[in-house]
């Protein structure tokens, strides 16, 4: 009687050991490549692109992945230009005359 209780917890140690290790296996992310940096995509155009194009096409799937928010990211700083600091000091100076 005291080898059967073993027996059976052995037998559920080891179904829980092969579902853990299978599930380490079912990984569903896209294989979307190495991922690059918004730096990476401002200065490669061609490439930047693609993956915008490829984005688009699948966003259900690639919207979330870090490639393509990277190069959306890189593609709305090309295209509203850098933040800066507005510098209004000038402005003050010809108000206060």
């Amino acid at each position: 009687m005291n080898t059967r209780k073993i027996s059976c917890a052995r037998n559920i140690a080891v179904v829980v050991l092969v579902s853990v290790a299978q599930a380490g296996c079912l990984d569903d992310a896209p294989d979307t490549g190495p991922v690059q940096t918004v730096d990476w995509y401002k200065a490669h155009d061609d490439e930047r692109k693609v993956t915008l194009e490829t984005c688009g096409n699948n966003p259900g799937e690639l919207q979330d992945t870090p490639n393509c928010i990277n190069a959306l990211q890189a593609e709305r700083a090309l295209s509203s230009g850098e933040s800066f600091e507005l510098d209004l000091s000038s402005l003050k100076s010809k108000e206060d005359s």
